[in-house]
C-alpha cells in the first residue's frame, strides 16, 4: 500500500536525522511548536510498515523513562536516507549507550518547549550538534531563548564521561570563545558524576569556571528547564533564567517548576 508523503512526514524524516534517534513523544512535541504537542501515532505506524522508518524497543530499561515496558525507539530506514538525500546510518544506531545518549539530548530539547508552551521562555531555537561538529567543539547542542529581556545563547553537553573530562573541557573553553555562546550548560546522569565535573571545572579555572552551569537529568524532569536549582562549580546556586540574561545569584535556588 503506497502513501503520499506529506510536509510533515518529510519533517519527521529530518527531525530523525537530526538526532539519529527518538521517541514519538519527542516527535510529537518538536513538530508543534509552541502549540498543543500533536498525536502522531498512527502516521509513525503507518510510516514504519511501509518501511520508511524503523523501529524497535530500547534494549535497556532507561532511569527516566516511567512506564513498565521499553520506549519504542524511531529511526530512518535506509530507503528514506536515500529518498531524502540524508547520509548513511552510524554504525552505533542500535546501541543502547548511543540511543540513550541522543535521546537524553532530545530530552532537553523538550524541555525548552516545555517551558515555551507554559510561557516561562519565548523565541526558543536550537540546534543540535552532529558528530563531525561535536568531536570539534565538545557541544552536543546550542539553545537560543529569551527569558524577559535579551536573547540567551548556551551550549548544552550531556553526561561528560569522567575519564574524558580533560579533553573535554579544553574543546569547551575554546567554544565559549567561538561558537558565540554565553554559558555552558553540563547535564549529568546522576549527582556522583555531577559533583566529579563541577571539581573537575573548578580546577581548570578561567572562564569555563564562571560560566559553565550544572544539574542532573532526575532534577531537570522534577522542576523543568527553567526551575531547575542550577550550580556553578564552586557549588553556589544560580538563576540562568531572570530578566533574559545569565545572572548569577549566589544562594538564591529557582523557584519555577514545569510540570512534564
Amino acid at each position: 500500500m503506497a502513501i503520499q508523503l506529506n510536509d510533515r512526514d518529510h519533517l519527521i524524516f529530518k527531525l530523525i536525522d537530526e538526532h539519529e534517534v527518538l521517541l514519538e513523544k519527542h516527535i510529537s512535541w518538536f513538530i508543534a511548536g509552541d502549540d498543543k504537542p500533536v498525536l502522531i501515532r498512527d502516521r509513525l505506524r503507518k510510516l514504519f510498515y511501509l518501511d520508511y522508518l524503523l523501529c524497535h524497543r530500547h534494549g535497556s530499561k532507561l532511569p527516566w523513562w516511567t512506564t513498565p515496558t521499553k520506549p519504542l525507539v524511531y529511526m530512518l530506514s535506509p530507503m528514506t536516507r536515500g529518498l531524502s538525500g540524508f547520509a548513511d546510518n552510524q554504525d552505533e544506531l542500535l546501541s543502547n549507550d548511543f540511543q540513550r545518549h541522543h535521546l537524553e539530548v532530545a530530552n532537553l530539547r523538550m524541555l525548552y518547549l516545555v517551558a515555551q508552551k507554559d510561557q516561562q521562555i519565548c523565541d526558543f531555537a536550537w540546534k543540535t550538534i552532529k558528530a563531525e561538529r561535536h568531536a570539534e567543539t565538545g557541544l552536543d547542542a546550542k539553545a537560543t531563548f529569551n527569558c524577559g529581556g535579551s536573547a540567551t545563547r548556551v551550549g548544552l553537553v550531556n553526561n561528560v564521561q569522567t575519564e574524558s573530562v580533560k579533553a573535554k573541557l579544553d574543546k569547551l573553553a575554546s567554544s565559549l570563545a567561538t561558537e558565540n555562546i554565553e554559558a555552558v550548560l553540563l547535564i549529568s546522569r546522576d549527582e556522583q558524576d555531577k559533583n566529579a565535573l563541577q571539581k573537575a571545572v573548578l580546577e581548570f579555572g578561567g572562564d569555563l569556571a564562571t560560566k559553565t552551569f550544572f544539574a542532573t537529568h532526575q532534577e531537570l524532569y522534577r522542576d523543568g528547564i527553567v526551575g531547575v536549582g542550577w550550580v556553578m562549580a564552586d557549588g553556589q546556586k544560580a538563576e540562568l533564567f531572570k530578566q533574559g540574561e545569565v545572572t548569577f545569584m549566589p544562594g538564591v535556588a529557582a523557584a519555577q517548576s514545569i510540570a512534564v
